[in-house]
């Protein structure tokens, strides 16, 4: 946890980042069986781009939280900012081809 910028971990740090990760698996699956069809890796980046743009919005709101969480804010924007901005264009260029 201390790698994502909380400075403890909690039963519900933990819960949370379980959800995130199972989430995640999902989300990567999807993609990876889609990788030969330019609609659906298409429809998966753009999934995939909403996702990251929700966490984006999450750990921002994480900002004004105060000492404790303001590093995982930090840490989580920087990643999850530029992750949606990849699955969008990359979920749009593909819908072109």
């Amino acid at each position: 946890m201390r790698a994502l910028g909380f400075a403890a971990a909690s039963e519900q740090t933990i819960l949370v980042s379980r959800l995130a990760g199972g989430r995640d698996i999902v989300l990567g699956a999807v993609t990876l069986l889609a990788r030969d069809e330019p609609r659906r890796l298409s429809a998966a980046s753009l999934a995939n781009a909403a996702v990251d743009a929700g966490d984006a919005v999450a750990f921002a709101a994480a900002l004004d939280g105060g000492r404790a969480i303001r590093p995982a804010g930090l840490r989580g924007v920087a990643a999850a900012a530029p992750a949606a901005l990849a699955g969008l264009w990359l979920g749009l260029r593909l819908r072109r081809s």
